[in-house]
């Protein structure tokens, strides 16, 4: 049969999706026999594929899929890529393992591409399909909350990745590829790289079929601004997202999903109809974006939003994806709205509990961490991981305010009123018609000292601010929660009892206590012990 034949049977028959074109422009007018994968135009593909599985002949699908994967994948619903890839003789896998690994995918079946990727046992002559393979395996192991394995993956395919990937004509891989990088970054909480990945994808050109990408990469972007960056660059990154044409992909709801969500933490998290804005989202379109929501939704719960807790429950007892590794945002962002919420009700010691599940590598974290440690009158401590986050807090205005307001509140605490004065003055150029804040943040003090800021005024020293222990106050006192005697004390840290008896009354004098039970009590509720 010819090419023109097969299009004239093309046009006659029915197709499975009415709006997409089901005639070949992009295949030759040459026997089925002599044309090639790589000749489709990409707008082809989808149809080229059903052609294939409905006409025959079946022993070239899988070079088709694997030279135009990312059309076929992105374009042809998964249900029906699922019948065209079992159409495929099962001999031609071993020779295409992009088509073998997506073709198992789809069917439910275990493939050990992650474990091969660690070992580097993903082998593969094409260099392009080797990346493929690793994108996948990417994919594989964010699946499975392993963030920190994927980041290495990723940065395995950035040095792999062939010459200049925005000038490859690629078909859509780097789109793909940098899109995959994005999603990884943000999943991980490294907002700022994240950015970075997104920011490459608005660069390239993937062909009109997968035009999504870039809308996804100015969603994605905004989602980000929303929730710890800057609102300005959010509502751009929508107008842009808004601006592109949509396309006849599946994955087009999941960015709109993803463009809804912005706007709700750009229309405000707190407000009481937030939960049931966030609730009526599809969660089937939310995917590996659900890290997010929770942190939409943790602004709501501290603000005690009818129905927010009831949902933050429901959604941390249904084992999503990653929760419950403890890595990454997807290992944390449980632990950190918990943590928020009983900081924010002055429960410091249940907010620490809380927090120590989540990754400390992270620089919400470490901004969470800070922020009970300013709670708990430990401003150096407070200090020292501000300092830490400077990296992380670049380019993303909300968490840059929130790091300058904990290192203001230090550099008051220790009388530091120069360095005070210039810190307060970098954070109140940032606070300026920000209006408010969407970051879920931890620790009542950091919390009063922003909504300060965001009105333009200083703010109150708290006491648990005003509160310095020393290292060796803080030790003496973990030994006096210990029920170990002043004696025993002097014992163990090699100093007189003397020594030790000064310190305890140095802490009856800062806590304000007047018996060793009211002591004990206290540092508890400062989340000191």
């Amino acid at each position: 049969m010819t090419a023109h034949e097969r299009r004239d049977l093309a046009a006659e028959a029915p197709s499975t999706t009415p709006d997409l074109d089901v005639r070949y422009p992009g295949i030759p007018d040459t026997d089925e026999a002599t044309w090639e994968a790589d000749s489709l135009a990409p707008d082809d593909v989808s149809a080229a594929l059903r052609d294939l599985r409905d006409r025959g002949p079946r022993d070239r699908i899988a070079a088709c899929f694997e030279e135009h994967y990312i059309e076929a994948w992105f374009t042809l619903p998964p249900a029906e890529l699922k019948t065209v890839l079992d159409a495929a003789p099962d001999e031609h896998a071993q020779a295409h393992p992009v088509f073998a690994y997506i073709r198992a995918l789809l069917r439910g079946e275990s493939v050990p591409l992650l474990g091969d990727a660690r070992e580097g046992g993903l082998k593969a002559s094409d260099p392009v399909v080797h990346t493929t393979m690793l994108a996948m395996a990417v994919l594989e192991a964010r699946l499975h909350g392993e963030l920190r394995t994927a980041i290495e993956l990723s940065d395995q395919i950035a040095l792999e990745a062939p010459g200049n990937a925005l000038l490859d004509g690629s078909r859509g891989n780097a789109s793909f590829l940098f899109t995959q990088a994005g999603i990884t970054r943000m999943l991980a909480g490294d907002f700022a790289a994240a950015l970075g990945a997104f920011e490459r994808v608005k660069w390239t050109s993937p062909p009109s079929a997968l035009r999504f990408f870039v809308r996804d990469a100015h969603a994605k972007a905004a989602l980000i601004h929303a929730l710890v960056g800057d609102p300005d660059l959010a509502r751009r990154e929508l107008a842009e997202a808004e601006s592109i044409a949509r396309t006849a992909s599946w994955a087009e709801p999941l960015v709109d999903t993803t463009v809804r969500l912005a706007q709700v933490a750009l229309d405000g998290a707190h407000r009481p109809e937030a939960p049931a804005e966030l609730a009526a989202l599809p969660r089937q379109s939310i995917g590996e974006m659900w890290p997010f929501f929770v942190m939409a939704l943790g602004t709501a719960v501290c603000a005690g939003a009818p129905g927010a807790t009831e949902l933050l429950d429901a959604l941390e007892s249904s084992n999503l994806p990653g929760a419950s590794k403890g890595e990454g945002l997807t290992g944390s962002v449980f632990a950190l709205v918990r943590a928020a919420h009983a900081a924010h009700a002055g429960h410091i010691s249940a907010a620490r509990t809380a927090l120590a599940a989540a990754d400390h590598e992270m620089v919400l974290v470490r901004l969470a961490n800070a922020g009970l440690a300013l709670d708990g009158g430990s401003p150096a401590r407070a200090g020292a991981l501000a300092v830490q986050t400077g990296d992380g807090t670049v380019g993303l205005r909300q968490l840059e305010l929130w790091r300058l307001s904990v290192l203001l509140l230090v550099h008051r605490a220790k009388g530091e009123d120069a360095a005070a004065v210039a810190v307060r003055d970098q954070a109140l150029r940032l606070a300026d018609k920000l209006g408010t804040v969407t970051t879920t943040v931890v620790g009542h003090a950091v919390r009063t000292q922003i909504d300060a800021l965001l009105r333009g005024e200083e703010a109150v020293m708290t006491e648990s601010v005003a509160l310095v222990l020393t290292p060796r106050e803080l030790e003496v006192l973990e030994h006096l929660a210990a029920g170990i005697s002043r004696r025993e004390i002097a014992e163990k840290l090699f100093v007189s009892e003397n020594t030790v008896k000064t310190q305890v009354s140095s802490l009856y004098r800062k806590l304000d206590a007047s018996s060793r039970t009211e002591l004990l009590a206290l540092a508890h509720t400062r989340g000191l012990i």
